[in-house]
């Protein structure tokens, strides 16, 4: 069977602001990736239409995806997606009605049980991981054998009324999947933010699924949807890379949650990258708990030159109360140790929490500036289906719609007056932190190096956005 995977458009400045400066910080789907290796190391056909990174509506979509003549679509749908996804399903069977589509990614693993009314047009539903399920499914497909046999999926019964079959077990040896079908990736299209990379062509890799802390009140990790901790080898990992610097990548963005967790992991991941001389530089997301001085000189050594922390507040009330498991002594201790290392450091906060009031937010402007990192982002605090700070949310304070900009805030505590409030709070953080002599001295030291230069430039066109 022919499968043709289709990523929904939208609208690039509603995930990252810039009000359209810069069309960069579209990345690599390696969802789509891992679904269509599965599917063809099964024998069957894969094709992938990009609509966010091609930048076309829901018509054009439905248009390049029926020029493929498919046998089953599917749609990756996250949840800032969802409308655009189900647009696009509506147009498909519009235009094909015996056209079987099928709809996985972060929003069906959250939202199944209201999808099947709220998109009639999708025909089956893959929550959660979809590799092995969706290979079982194009097998009972093109078999024609009943759907209630395939594990992990919801499908429309002869009723029309949504069938659940039993749930998966979740996959636990990583290594036996394929690595992602890059050759679907039109890599033109994939250009990291600024402060995201030093070298192009630069790509994501993940080696890990899951988050090990998984209790932090406001992430997807530590809600009721999580999927378990799990990782690859080192073996494993070191085997793509080889693979992507034979196509001529030079910089990997390591997507896990956390590349920091175990230091004997991390060391033989090292070792092996180190034998095999493949000149690649690399960056990681890690928890200022979890790293050690140790394992950040270990890892600057073989080529890791940016390390991004998830730092959320400078108040210890509002992390404890978000129960995100750290200090603040904790925060300037990681912060320390990646300087010494020579690291390039990202951070990020979010503001307007349940529980967050101005005062907060100056103890948070405060504590960022006092870190002096290189590079600093400052969300408005979003709230996420299925998890306790999201229904916490959802009755205190005021929700917006949905669909605005990352950058915007669709949230408004009790401690705050209103949502230009929020904002006025988040443009103060960006102009107080990047226009403090003690930042732009550390800037014009970094920026002795071309190619940091030039990021700073972008960025900085970027900033002026988000300050107006």
């Amino acid at each position: 069977m022919k499968i043709v995977f289709v990523m929904p458009t939208f609208e690039l400045v509603k995930s990252y602001g810039g009000g359209g400066v810069l069309r960069r910080g579209i990345l690599p789907p390696l969802g789509v990736g891992y679904l269509a290796a599965s599917v063809e190391a099964a024998g069957h056909q894969a094709a992938f239409v990009d609509a966010q990174a091609l930048n076309i509506d829901e018509a054009e979509t439905v248009r390049r995806v029926l020029a493929l003549s498919p046998d089953v679509v599917g749609i990756s749908c996250l949840t800032q997606l969802a409308a655009a996804a189900r647009t696009t399903a509506a147009l498909l069977k519009k235009a094909r009605p015996d056209l079987p589509i099928i709809m996985g990614g972060a929003h069906v693993t959250s939202f199944f049980d209201s999808i099947p009314a709220d998109m009639p047009e999708v025909d089956i539903l893959v929550p959660g991981e979809g590799e092995q399920t969706l290979v079982e499914l194009l097998a009972a497909m093109q078999s024609g054998a009943p759907l209630d046999g395939v594990k992990g999926i919801i499908y429309r019964g002869p009723d029309g009324q949504p069938v659940a079959t039993p749930v998966r077990e979740p996959l636990r040896d990583q290594d036996i999947l394929p690595h992602p079908a890059r050759h679907l990736y039109d890599e033109q299209y994939y250009i990291p933010l600024p402060n995201q990379c030093r070298r192009r062509p630069a790509t994501t890799v993940i080696t890990s699924r899951g988050c090990p802390y998984g209790k932090c009140r406001f992430c997807f990790q530590g809600g009721r949807y999580a999927a378990p901790y799990s990782r690859r080898s080192p073996e494993n990992v070191i085997d793509e890379l080889k693979q992507l610097a034979a196509r001529g990548i030079r910089e990997i963005l390591f997507w896990d949650d956390n590349f920091c967790i175990n230091g004997k992991w991390v060391a033989r991941f090292c070792d092996l990258l180190d034998s095999e001389r493949l000149n690649l530089t690399w960056t990681v997301f890690g928890r200022v708990n979890t790293v050690t001085e140790e394992m950040l000189r270990r890892m600057a050594k073989s080529g890791c030159y940016s390390i991004h922390y998830g730092l959320e507040s400078g108040s210890q009330k509002m992390l404890d109360a978000i129960k995100k498991g750290i200090t603040l002594d904790q925060v300037r201790q990681a912060v320390k140790w990646a300087k010494r290392a020579g690291m390039e450091i990202r951070g990020s906060f979010i503001f307007a929490m349940p529980g967050d009031t101005p005062e907060i937010a100056e103890e948070t402007i405060r504590f960022a500036c006092e870190l002096n990192i290189d590079w600093m982002i400052f969300y408005p605090y979003h709230p996420c289906a299925g998890t306790s700070l999201g229904e916490t949310a959802m009755i205190e304070g005021v929700i917006a719609p949905p669909d605005a900009e990352m950058h915007q805030p669709v949230y408004v505590p009790k401690g705050y007056r209103d949502a230009e409030q929020v904002s006025r709070v988040i443009r103060s953080a960006y102009r107080r932190y990047y226009l403090r002599p003690r930042y732009i001295a550390r800037a014009l030291w970094r920026a002795r190096n071309p190619v940091v230069l030039r990021n700073y430039w972008d960025a900085f066109r970027y900033w002026l956005t988000l300050v107006k």
